[in-house]
């Protein structure tokens, strides 16, 4: 796979102001109705919390890494020649389960600048009572370690990362998040949750669309 990737930014001025905001965006059922099954029966046979076999996969590159609602948002972000994701997480969980507890991912840094996107792509559909990913929108722009969160539970005005499958979570990297908790469900099963990253590779030029 190419590790680096360029097309047309899709966002305009507003729009970028929207994200840089509130660190995330959300592309509802974006991903074809076929390709979620071909990623499903794929994560049937492949149970690693790791698949990074799928990026060698053609059809999931073109489809979903590639997607082009996808990659016009990232473009619109990251700028020219953005990097690809070089691995691949599932967040699989057998539901009902306890809350994860809040965090930022490893690496993250603590400043204005934007070298980094998160990925969230749910090839199945998730309801609350499976224990969605949950965040902070615009925690990003807030300070804290890891360890100081560790005591936080229920946060006022956080988001479910729920939808139809194909549906895809685009954050800022060091955006808060943790899987919710679905204990109170009377329903069981599996969750697959795919997450991966994009990163800049040129500082920030003013390229990209504009409303004036």
């Amino acid at each position: 796979m190419k590790q680096y990737y360029s097309c047309e930014p899709t966002l305009n001025d507003n729009q970028i102001i929207d994200f840089l905001k509130d660190g995330y965006t959300v592309l509802e059922g974006v991903i074809p109705s076929d390709i979620n099954k071909e990623t499903m029966a794929f994560l049937k046979e492949n149970e690693s919390f790791e698949p990074n076999e799928i990026l060698s996969e053609e059809w999931f590159i073109d489809n979903v890494i590639k997607n082009v609602e996808v990659v016009g948002i990232v473009r619109s972000l990251l700028g020219n020649d953005f990097g690809l994701p070089p691995m691949m997480s599932n967040h699989r969980i057998e539901y009902p389960t306890v809350a994860g507890g809040w965090h930022r991912d490893g690496n993250s840094q603590f400043n204005c600048e934007l070298w980094n996107l998160q990925v969230f792509y749910l090839p199945q559909p998730c309801t609350i009572e499976m224990g969605p990913t949950e965040i902070l929108p615009g925690s990003h722009l807030l300070y804290s370690a890891n360890d100081h969160l560790n005591h936080l539970d229920r946060i006022r005005g956080t988001e479910y990362m729920m939808g139809r499958p194909g549906s895809i979570f685009i954050t800022n990297y060091s955006i808060w998040h943790r899987r919710s908790s679905s204990m109170w469900s009377e329903t069981s099963g599996v969750r697959n949750l795919l997450k991966y990253n994009y990163h800049r590779t040129e500082h920030p030029n003013r390229d990209w669309l504009s409303d004036v």
